[in-house]
């Protein structure tokens, strides 16, 4: 990232600046003040990586809570072939008020009702984001999310039915939350940050992760608001309070922010495409070669995410037998060596791509690579290890760091190839990236159901692994990183029309 001081050399640096835009450029800002010095574009990332910090908090605490809301005899009565007890782990339930006796598939169903809403909201939220503003699609959808988080323990004790709504409502709300991002990085983020600035934002899923895991394992086994119920409650009231700052201090666009410095606003303007479509060239998008790799690797990295996502807790307990708190730790600590691979790797990109070392393409592959291979061979690796835990968590760690990498390579290309569309672009990809996330947590029910053993996990980590291989492959054959001509000529095209 960079200070005013840097931006007039990178302006330089930017291939085909739109010198059209210099007529919006202003020369005095009245509210140029105290926040002068401070980049407009940076505060608006660190906004959106703290929503991103109660988005993922909102996915996930489900995931953790469950594991103390449904009686592990669920589990035990099942044909179970588990490791040997660690020492902390009994053999019998711990002292604990559990609620329900879901079975696996029942819990499956629970897990992934959230991506049966996800599902269908990509593509309005991220085209509504580039034509009304990404700072309310964003902010709002959010914001609801959280209210129904708080309806959550009240749905869960009415009947499962209802608590599967509830979360099929939230993933509705979280549906736009990844396309209006992109709306938004598309308006603010000039190139040569795009493989550091949203990445770092997007590591708000990760740092989600790693507060919620343990902080929902301590209230669960705690008095506080009922125990269980609390993780719903603490998260549901911070979505909240994080709404009411980012509904003061962001704004969708440069043009309509009131604080940012006239330097920033004419650098922003000079280097960022400033989009006037009227319309959005929906038959060049679908026939767009590249964005269809994009679209494969994303759902294959999803499946493989989801997987882990939603049932790392029930592995950690039922097979390597990790009690509640154990349970929390463990699962936070491979997403804490994710973020770090997000941002030393976005860091790197950036880098061989500001001093022309590699081409745009070629740093996009070079991370998918990494990441897709990695993350399967280590899944491999987990299948075979068996009850030896350190080695299990170590390579399951690995696993879930190296999909780091995918978030500065192919998770990020949208923006490379028309980042005018960009929150079109993600709607679309992410829409058929949701798949998985139903899909994934139904498999591993099925695979586990009467059958909680090692064999069974191996098979669940062994098809994971081979379908990230696969979209790894996709990509590498089919991707280009060049910017595609209708980003630019279509709206040409329309100011014409006008």
């Amino acid at each position: 990232m960079m200070d005013d001081n840097d931006q007039g050399s990178l302006v330089n640096s930017v291939s085909e600046p739109l010198l059209e835009n210099y007529h919006t450029v202003q020369t005095h800002n009245p509210r140029d003040g105290c926040c002068k010095n401070i980049n407009a574009r940076y505060v608006i990332a660190t906004w959106a990586f703290m929503g991103f910090i109660c988005l993922y908090a909102l996915r996930v605490n489900l995931s953790v809570a469950i594991v103390a809301m449904v009686t592990p005899q669920s589990v035990l009565n099942q044909s179970v072939t588990a490791c040997p007890g660690n020492g902390n782990h009994s053999d019998e339930p711990i002292k604990h008020h559990y609620e329900f006796t879901w079975s696996p598939k029942t819990q499956g169903l629970v897990l992934g009702s959230f991506f049966y809403g996800y599902l269908f909201t990509q593509i309005i939220g991220g085209n509504l984001a580039e034509r009304f503003g990404a700072k309310w699609i964003y902010g709002c959808n959010i914001l609801i999310a959280g209210f129904l988080t708080l309806l959550t323990p009240l749905a869960a004790r009415t009947h499962v039915v209802l608590l599967i709504i509830v979360r099929l409502l939230i993933g509705v709300f979280e549906g736009p939350s990844f396309p209006s991002a992109g709306a938004l990085w598309g308006r603010w983020i000039p190139p040569m940050e795009r493989s550091v600035v949203p990445p770092i934002a997007l590591s708000g899923k990760e740092v989600g992760i790693i507060i919620t895991t343990p902080l929902v394992s301590l209230l669960c086994t705690s008095t506080f608001l009922g125990g269980w119920p609390s993780s719903f409650y603490v998260f549901g009231v911070l979505t909240i309070i994080w709404f009411c700052g980012w509904s003061i201090f962001t704004s969708s666009s440069p043009s309509e922010h009131p604080r940012i410095s006239i330097k920033e606003k004419n650098f922003l303007l000079k280097c960022i495409p400033q989009t006037r479509k009227l319309r959005t060239p929906w038959k060049l998008i679908l026939y767009c070669v590249p964005l269809w790799a994009i679209a494969v690797m994303h759902i294959c990295v999803n499946f493989v995410y989801y997987v882990l996502l939603t049932s790392l807790p029930i592995y950690f307990s039922t097979i390597l037998r990790f009690d509640l708190h154990q349970n929390g730790l463990m699962f936070a600590i491979p997403y804490v060596f994710q973020l770090i691979v997000t941002i030393l790797s976005g860091q790197l990109a950036d880098l061989a791509r500001s001093r022309r070392i590699l081409s745009t393409t070629a740093v996009r592959k070079i991370q998918t690579i990494i990441g897709g291979i990695g993350s399967s061979l280590f899944l491999i690796l987990v299948g075979y290890i068996g009850c030896n835990r350190l080695y299990a968590i170590i390579c399951i760690t690995c696993a879930v760091a190296c999909i780091g990498f995918h978030s500065c390579g192919s998770l990020i290309s949208h923006l490379d190839i028309a980042s005018n569309y960009a929150g079109t672009l993600v709607g679309l990809t992410n829409t058929l990236a949701t798949i998985p996330g139903f899909v994934g947590p139904y498999f591993v029910g099925a695979v586990t159901n009467n059958n909680q053993t090692l064999a069974a996990w191996r098979v669940i980590f062994n098809v994971s692994a081979g379908i990230g291989l696969f979209g790894t492959i996709v990509y590498c054959l089919l991707f280009n990183g060049e910017e595609q001509k209708w980003n630019r000529e279509y709206e040409n095209q329309n100011e014409q029309n006008d």
